[in-house]
Protein backbone atom coordinates (compact mmCIF):
# COMPACT_ATOMS: atom_id res chain seq x y z
CA UNK A 1 0.00 0.00 0.00
CA UNK A 2 2.92 2.28 0.52
CA UNK A 3 4.50 1.62 -2.62
CA UNK A 4 1.27 2.46 -4.80
CA UNK A 5 1.20 5.70 -2.85
CA UNK A 6 4.69 6.36 -3.27
CA UNK A 7 4.39 5.75 -6.80
CA UNK A 8 1.40 7.99 -7.47
CA UNK A 9 3.46 10.85 -5.61
CA UNK A 10 6.18 10.53 -7.68
CA UNK A 11 3.53 10.67 -11.21
CA UNK A 12 1.93 13.50 -9.60
CA UNK A 13 5.24 15.17 -8.99
CA UNK A 14 6.39 14.72 -12.07
CA UNK A 15 3.36 16.03 -14.49
CA UNK A 16 3.19 18.88 -12.75
CA UNK A 17 6.44 19.91 -12.88
CA UNK A 18 6.70 19.06 -16.30
CA UNK A 19 3.72 21.91 -17.33
CA UNK A 20 5.25 24.05 -14.52
CA UNK A 21 8.91 24.45 -15.95
CA UNK A 22 7.72 25.72 -19.72
CA UNK A 23 4.95 28.10 -18.04
CA UNK A 24 7.70 29.38 -16.07
CA UNK A 25 10.21 30.19 -19.03
CA UNK A 26 7.34 31.94 -21.00
CA UNK A 27 6.59 34.19 -18.25
CA UNK A 28 10.29 35.01 -16.87
CA UNK A 29 11.37 35.37 -21.09
CA UNK A 30 8.37 37.84 -21.16
CA UNK A 31 9.62 39.64 -18.33
CA UNK A 32 13.55 40.21 -19.44
CA UNK A 33 11.57 41.57 -22.77
CA UNK A 34 9.81 43.96 -21.46
CA UNK A 35 12.48 44.92 -18.63
CA UNK A 36 14.79 45.89 -21.67
CA UNK A 37 11.83 47.51 -23.21
CA UNK A 38 11.62 49.77 -20.56
CA UNK A 39 14.95 50.38 -20.49
CA UNK A 40 15.29 51.70 -23.99
CA UNK A 41 12.69 54.24 -23.18
CA UNK A 42 14.22 55.70 -20.38
CA UNK A 43 17.41 55.76 -22.08
CA UNK A 44 15.60 57.99 -24.76
CA UNK A 45 13.57 59.86 -22.04
CA UNK A 46 16.81 61.06 -20.24
CA UNK A 47 18.24 62.20 -23.93
CA UNK A 48 15.16 64.27 -25.03
CA UNK A 49 15.19 66.14 -21.64
CA UNK A 50 18.24 67.10 -21.83
CA UNK A 51 17.60 68.47 -25.15
CA UNK A 52 14.71 69.89 -24.25
CA UNK A 53 16.81 71.76 -20.94
CA UNK A 54 19.15 73.19 -23.77
CA UNK A 55 16.63 74.78 -25.67
CA UNK A 56 15.20 76.26 -22.06
CA UNK A 57 18.83 77.29 -21.35
CA UNK A 58 19.46 78.98 -24.77
CA UNK A 59 15.82 80.57 -25.08
CA UNK A 60 16.60 82.37 -21.50
CA UNK A 61 19.58 84.66 -23.15
CA UNK A 62 17.92 85.56 -26.36
CA UNK A 63 14.72 86.21 -27.29
CA UNK A 64 12.05 83.10 -27.33
CA UNK A 65 11.60 82.01 -30.73
CA UNK A 66 8.35 80.66 -32.12
CA UNK A 67 10.32 77.47 -33.25
CA UNK A 68 12.04 76.94 -30.27
CA UNK A 69 8.72 77.28 -28.86
CA UNK A 70 7.47 74.58 -30.49
CA UNK A 71 10.30 72.05 -30.17
CA UNK A 72 9.82 72.44 -26.75
CA UNK A 73 6.33 72.02 -26.35
CA UNK A 74 6.98 69.11 -28.65
CA UNK A 75 9.56 67.27 -26.70
CA UNK A 76 7.71 68.11 -23.68
CA UNK A 77 4.93 66.12 -25.04
CA UNK A 78 6.91 62.90 -26.22
CA UNK A 79 8.91 62.89 -22.97
CA UNK A 80 5.62 62.58 -20.68
CA UNK A 81 4.47 60.33 -23.40
CA UNK A 82 7.71 57.92 -22.79
CA UNK A 83 7.27 58.00 -19.13
CA UNK A 84 3.35 57.00 -19.07
CA UNK A 85 4.91 53.98 -21.72
CA UNK A 86 7.63 53.11 -19.64
CA UNK A 87 5.86 52.91 -16.40
CA UNK A 88 3.32 50.93 -18.37
CA UNK A 89 5.99 48.28 -19.30
CA UNK A 90 6.97 48.32 -15.38
CA UNK A 91 3.21 47.48 -14.69
CA UNK A 92 3.02 44.57 -16.82
CA UNK A 93 5.87 43.37 -15.87
CA UNK A 94 5.07 43.38 -11.95
CA UNK A 95 1.92 41.52 -13.26
CA UNK A 96 3.58 38.64 -14.68
CA UNK A 97 5.91 38.32 -11.38
CA UNK A 98 2.63 38.12 -9.55
CA UNK A 99 0.95 35.88 -12.19
CA UNK A 100 4.80 33.26 -12.20
CA UNK A 101 4.76 33.50 -7.74
CA UNK A 102 1.10 32.22 -8.11
CA UNK A 103 1.36 29.73 -10.41
CA UNK A 104 3.76 28.44 -8.50
CA UNK A 105 2.11 28.33 -5.56
CA UNK A 106 -0.46 26.68 -7.07
CA UNK A 107 1.35 24.07 -8.23
CA UNK A 108 2.99 23.37 -4.82
CA UNK A 109 -0.62 23.11 -3.60
CA UNK A 110 -1.34 20.32 -5.81
CA UNK A 111 1.37 18.02 -4.49
CA UNK A 112 0.07 16.36 -1.45
CA UNK A 113 2.07 16.34 1.78
CA UNK A 114 4.62 13.01 2.32
CA UNK A 115 2.51 11.13 4.93
CA UNK A 116 4.51 10.21 7.81
CA UNK A 117 2.11 7.62 8.94
CA UNK A 118 3.03 5.53 5.55
CA UNK A 119 6.95 5.28 6.73
CA UNK A 120 8.74 2.10 7.95
CA UNK A 121 8.62 1.99 11.46
CA UNK A 122 11.62 1.76 13.12
CA UNK A 123 13.59 -1.34 14.24
CA UNK A 124 13.21 -1.82 18.13
CA UNK A 125 16.20 -2.19 19.76
CA UNK A 126 15.81 -5.42 22.40
CA UNK A 127 16.01 -4.89 25.77
CA UNK A 128 19.49 -6.01 26.40
CA UNK A 129 20.78 -2.86 24.23
CA UNK A 130 18.25 -0.63 25.73
CA UNK A 131 19.91 -1.26 28.82
CA UNK A 132 23.37 -0.39 28.10
CA UNK A 133 24.79 -3.83 28.80
CA UNK A 134 27.80 -5.18 25.95
CA UNK A 135 28.29 -8.48 24.80
CA UNK A 136 31.00 -10.50 25.90
CA UNK A 137 33.21 -9.77 22.50
CA UNK A 138 32.42 -6.36 22.84
CA UNK A 139 33.19 -5.97 26.69
CA UNK A 140 36.29 -7.66 25.98
CA UNK A 141 37.56 -4.86 22.89
CA UNK A 142 36.31 -2.22 25.26
CA UNK A 143 38.96 -3.27 27.89
CA UNK A 144 41.49 -3.49 25.56
CA UNK A 145 41.41 -0.49 24.95
CA UNK A 146 41.10 1.42 28.33
CA UNK A 147 44.36 -0.22 29.32
CA UNK A 148 46.10 0.58 26.10
CA UNK A 149 44.91 4.36 26.77
CA UNK A 150 45.77 4.14 30.42
CA UNK A 151 48.97 2.42 29.94
CA UNK A 152 48.66 0.43 33.35
CA UNK A 153 51.66 -1.86 34.29
CA UNK A 154 51.02 -2.41 38.00
CA UNK A 155 48.52 -4.87 39.17
CA UNK A 156 46.41 -3.02 41.73
CA UNK A 157 42.98 -5.30 41.73
CA UNK A 158 45.97 -8.85 41.37
CA UNK A 159 43.56 -12.07 41.08
CA UNK A 160 43.90 -15.00 42.76
CA UNK A 161 47.37 -16.65 42.52
CA UNK A 162 48.84 -13.15 40.61
CA UNK A 163 50.93 -11.86 43.57
CA UNK A 164 51.80 -13.79 46.84
CA UNK A 165 49.71 -11.24 48.96
CA UNK A 166 46.29 -11.41 48.79
CA UNK A 167 43.83 -8.62 48.26
CA UNK A 168 42.38 -7.54 51.77
CA UNK A 169 38.66 -7.28 51.64
CA UNK A 170 37.32 -3.53 52.02
CA UNK A 171 35.02 -2.93 54.39
CA UNK A 172 31.72 -0.95 54.03
CA UNK A 173 31.25 2.18 56.13
CA UNK A 174 27.97 1.23 57.50
CA UNK A 175 28.64 -2.08 58.88
CA UNK A 176 30.63 -2.13 61.90
CA UNK A 177 33.83 -2.52 62.42
CA UNK A 178 35.34 -5.53 63.80
CA UNK A 179 37.91 -5.29 66.42
CA UNK A 180 39.80 -8.35 65.08
CA UNK A 181 39.68 -6.95 61.53
CA UNK A 182 43.53 -6.71 60.16
CA UNK A 183 44.82 -3.38 59.51
CA UNK A 184 46.55 -2.32 56.67
CA UNK A 185 48.39 1.35 55.20
CA UNK A 186 50.20 4.11 57.15
CA UNK A 187 47.07 5.28 58.65
CA UNK A 188 46.79 1.90 60.55
CA UNK A 189 43.21 1.29 59.59
CA UNK A 190 41.27 -1.95 57.63
CA UNK A 191 40.59 -1.95 54.02
CA UNK A 192 38.21 0.61 52.46
CA UNK A 193 38.15 2.09 48.83
CA UNK A 194 41.31 1.36 46.48
CA UNK A 195 44.30 0.05 47.81
CA UNK A 196 47.75 -0.48 46.49
CA UNK A 197 50.23 -2.93 47.59
CA UNK A 198 53.68 -2.46 47.70
CA UNK A 199 56.19 -4.77 45.94
CA UNK A 200 58.28 -5.68 48.62
CA UNK A 201 57.53 -9.53 49.55
CA UNK A 202 59.17 -8.48 53.13
CA UNK A 203 57.56 -5.06 53.36
CA UNK A 204 56.61 -3.96 57.02
CA UNK A 205 54.71 -0.76 56.57
CA UNK A 206 51.76 -2.16 56.29
CA UNK A 207 51.42 -4.07 53.06
CA UNK A 208 48.31 -2.48 51.46
CA UNK A 209 47.97 1.45 51.32
CA UNK A 210 45.01 3.50 50.36
CA UNK A 211 45.23 6.09 47.56
CA UNK A 212 44.66 8.96 49.77
CA UNK A 213 47.63 8.09 52.06
CA UNK A 214 49.92 8.16 49.65
CA UNK A 215 48.85 10.45 47.26
CA UNK A 216 47.21 8.51 44.45
CA UNK A 217 44.23 8.61 42.82
CA UNK A 218 42.90 6.40 39.99
CA UNK A 219 43.93 8.85 37.03
CA UNK A 220 47.51 9.18 38.88
CA UNK A 221 48.43 5.78 40.00
CA UNK A 222 51.55 4.61 39.79
CA UNK A 223 53.57 3.20 36.93
CA UNK A 224 55.81 0.21 37.19
CA UNK A 225 57.08 -0.98 40.43
CA UNK A 226 55.74 1.09 43.42
CA UNK A 227 57.23 0.71 47.03
CA UNK A 228 55.60 2.10 50.38
CA UNK A 229 57.19 5.23 52.08
CA UNK A 230 58.79 2.84 54.89
CA UNK A 231 59.86 0.51 52.14
CA UNK A 232 61.98 3.50 50.05
CA UNK A 233 63.57 4.69 52.86
CA UNK A 234 65.08 1.54 53.81
CA UNK A 235 66.37 1.38 49.98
Amino acid sequence: MAIARTGAYVDDYLEYSSTLAPELQRLLSTMRELDERAQGIINQTREQTNDCLGIHSHSSKKVIHEDDETTFEKLKKEIEASQENALSLCTEKVLLARQAYDLFVCVEGKIPPDEPATLPPLPIKDEKRRSGHYTPQVKRLREREWERERDVDIELMPPPGSHKKSLPVSVDADQPIDPNEPTYCVCHQVSFGDMIACDNENCEGGEWFHYSCVGLTSETRFKGKWFCPTCRLQQ
